[in-house]
């Protein structure tokens, strides 16, 4: 990845954009997190990083690629419970480790940082990067807020509501790490795990698709997701910002860091 205004953001980079949008970070925060940006792990795409039952696995957090959270059934059928997209913890951050309920899965080429220093920041009383603690305790709030988004969509929506919903969402959620443009983004996902997201047969799936397509609200071209109503599909789905807007500048580019 290249820090230039043109190309994708460097790892460092979407961990100052992800944090930045909920607390100003000091010279020192951003340089831990420049520290952090160059040791990410690269993990395959199409494998588990942790199995449900196992252990508490060690904190890490996405810089690059796109991850999930699921359950799998007795039949076969797999429940994708969260998506990990980049800046967001791939387990939860809670004040005791418990084993989890669900594995954890790369579904693309996947890269990672250690997420330890975020979380002990934020159990310090008195912490020494008090940005970062504030930010982290700000995602795990949205977390939750994410997770019941997701049982909403499940329970009460309709089939292009619960597309559109997932949509717009998505798009705020890379938007914040400057992974979106306006109205589009990279949407790395096949019509399998969009099913297994939504609930849906990929049948229902392509059906969805082709519906707001022919209503003119969206569009889903080589990897690309265009919204092309963003307006509509907000009234059709009822979805709403999560709070956390930038409380300031962003963050200057890091020269000579590694890119990702």
């Amino acid at each position: 990845m290249s820090d230039s205004h043109d190309g994708p953001p460097s790892h460092f980079r979407v961990l100052a954009e992800h944090f930045s949008a909920f607390a100003s970070l000091s010279a020192a925060e951003l340089k831990l997190l420049g520290d952090l940006a160059e040791a990410a792990r690269y993990h395959p795409p199409y494998r588990d990083l942790y199995v449900a039952g196992a252990p508490p696995p060690p904190l890490r957090m996405v810089v690059a690629g796109w991850a999930c959270q699921y359950r799998l059934l007795p039949d076969g059928h797999r429940q994708i419970v969260s998506l990990k997209l980049p800046g967001d913890l791939l387990t939860p951050l809670m004040p005791v480790r418990l084993p989890s309920s669900c594995a954890v899965a790369a579904l693309t080429e996947l890269e990672t940082v250690n997420a330890q220093p975020f979380a002990d920041a934020a159990a310090a009383a008195e912490p020494a990067h008090p940005g970062l603690a504030h930010g982290i305790r700000v995602m795990a709030h949205l977390d939750d807020m994410l997770l019941y988004d997701q049982i909403v969509r499940l329970g009460r929506q309709t089939a292009c509501g619960r597309f559109a919903h997932l949509m717009l969402e998505l798009r705020e959620r890379l938007d914040r790490v400057g992974l979106a443009e306006t109205d589009s983004f990279p949407m790395p996902l096949t019509q399998d795990v969009l099913a297994d997201v939504l609930g849906f047969s990929v049948v229902h799936v392509n059906r969805t698709v082709q519906q707001l397509r022919r209503d003119r609200l969206l569009d889903i071209r080589n990897g690309t997701v265009t919204l092309t109503q963003p307006a509509a599909l907000q009234e059709l789905s009822g979805w709403a910002p999560l709070p956390g807007a930038p409380v300031g500048p962003r963050p200057p580019r890091r020269p000579g860091g590694r890119k990702g």
